[in-house]
């Protein structure tokens, strides 16, 4: 829902008479929070397991949009739909995302890649619901309805099953030892940065093609493109499981897709026919969704799957303010300059910015992490064998998750195989 929110944010401006920076508030503080509220989700995770966490989540979610319903003003939906119902879906996402993290060992890359890809699917089918709504229900009608659709969030945490009735381990509710780590402050400038230019184009892309001059239907139809690429670049993003031999495979698949759809955005500020911002669109979800896909994947490498719970929230915080100041910006430079050209070239110069800092992220974790010696094929062979058969023994099914309610073993502290060869020779 939020990252359609794109269809709202032209209907808000006809509805209420806004201005793009006071429109663009709603969906920069629905986005932003989504994010955002990653270390407070990531607390109650720990103290009250994720089934719990969800169920509050959308049950504040769908509160916030039928909320919606009666308002009066743009100010009225900032606060439903921004802030309370972003508010509810961060609380939300986040155990989601960390339990398909935790279910899983040898094909963690892959599950991780495959749950984020229903971000890419929300996108083609709110996209299209979201303009539907409207058409047939107006902007309140649609409000209340999208407050039930919101409220299947709560089945969706009844879902989220423990694994075990193995005793729960005591996790603090916020590792603050974690704000002393370089590379999380490097990484989450990068996020803030990364996020101001994305959620321009989410928010504001839309409105941009209606004054470029293209038809409405068109215009929100870029959307659902985005959303169709941004799938696959999500789905495909987990098979780097399959090159997990590979040190930093992760990273660089992260790092040149910031710069991807870093360059994608920029383009959009040339105009041109609704084939050629199809095409810009396509670019720019595809190279998206395989940095979301891989976001994850690139937090337990630098951090160890014991701290991903803790530091996956501390960089969601991060995602969340690029974007809550992302849109207002955007919003802001258009009404100045009566154009969206400069914003989009601001958003895209924003995040090629962010992929530089993902290279000097690198090189300060390669300084931590030293390579490993060589060793040959066949000994190599048995040392991934012996690896296999230590995430074998960690296996999640057998043991609890990260949660209170699971507990999941840190596999990242065994001795990998690379490390093995050093104490073999």
């Amino acid at each position: 829902m939020s990252f359609s929110f794109g269809v709202y944010f032209v209907e808000l401006r006809n509805f209420f008479g806004s201005s793009a920076s006071l429109t663009s508030w709603v969906g920069s503080l629905n986005t932003g929070l989504l994010f955002g509220a990653g270390p407070i989700a990531s607390a109650l995770l720990n103290k009250l397991g994720a089934r719990r966490t969800v169920i509050i989540g959308g049950v504040l979610a769908s509160g916030g949009l039928i909320s919606g319903y009666f308002a009066q003003s743009t100010y009225h939906i900032i606060i439903s739909f921004g802030l309370v119902a972003g508010i509810g879906f961060g609380i939300a996402y986040t155990p989601c995302v960390i339990m398909a993290g935790t279910y899983f060992n040898r094909w963690r890359y892959l599950s991780t890649a495959v749950a984020c890809s229903g971000g890419g699917l929300g996108v083609i089918a709110f996209s299209f619901i979201f303009s539907n709504l409207t058409e047939a229900y107006g902007l309140r009608g649609s409000m209340l309805i999208n407050g039930g659709i919101a409220l299947n969030l709560v089945l969706c945490g009844v879902l989220l099953r423990p694994l075990s009735t193995a005793p729960a381990a005591k996790i603090p509710a916020c590792d603050v030892t974690l704000l002393r780590d370089v590379k999380l402050l490097i990484f989450a400038v990068s996020m803030i940065l990364w996020n101001i230019g994305t959620v321009t184009v989410f928010v504001t892309v839309s409105d941009y093609l209606i004054e470029s001059g293209i038809a409405q239907d068109k215009a929100y139809f870029l959307l659902t493109i985005i959303g169709i690429s941004n799938t696959i670049g999500r789905l495909l993003a987990g098979f780097t499981a399959l090159i997990r031999h590979i040190r930093y495979a992760n990273h660089w698949v992260y790092t040149v897709s910031v710069a991807g759809h870093a360059i994608s955005s920029m383009l959009f500020s040339t105009g041109g026919t609704f084939g050629v911002f199809a095409l810009y669109g396509t670019l720019f979800g595809f190279f998206f969704g395989l940095q979301l896909g891989a976001l994850a994947n690139v937090i337990i490498d630098l951090f160890g799957i014991k701290k991903f719970n803790n530091s996956y929230g501390y960089l969601m915080f991060a995602e969340g303010i690029g974007n809550v100041i992302g849109a207002p910006i955007a919003g802001a430079l258009r009404d100045y300059t009566r154009s969206y050209v400069v914003s989009f070239l601001c958003a895209g110069s924003s995040s090629l910015l962010s992929s530089a800092i993902l290279v000097l992220l690198y090189f300060c974790d390669k300084r931590q992490k030293p390579a490993s010696t060589h060793v040959d094929r066949k000994q190599r062979h048995s040392l991934v064998e012996f690896h296999h058969r230590v995430e074998e023994q960690y296996d999640p099914r057998k043991m609890s998750t990260l949660t209170a309610e699971t507990v999941v073993a840190d596999v990242s502290d065994v001795q990998e195989p690379g490390n093995l060869a050093v104490t073999l020779e």
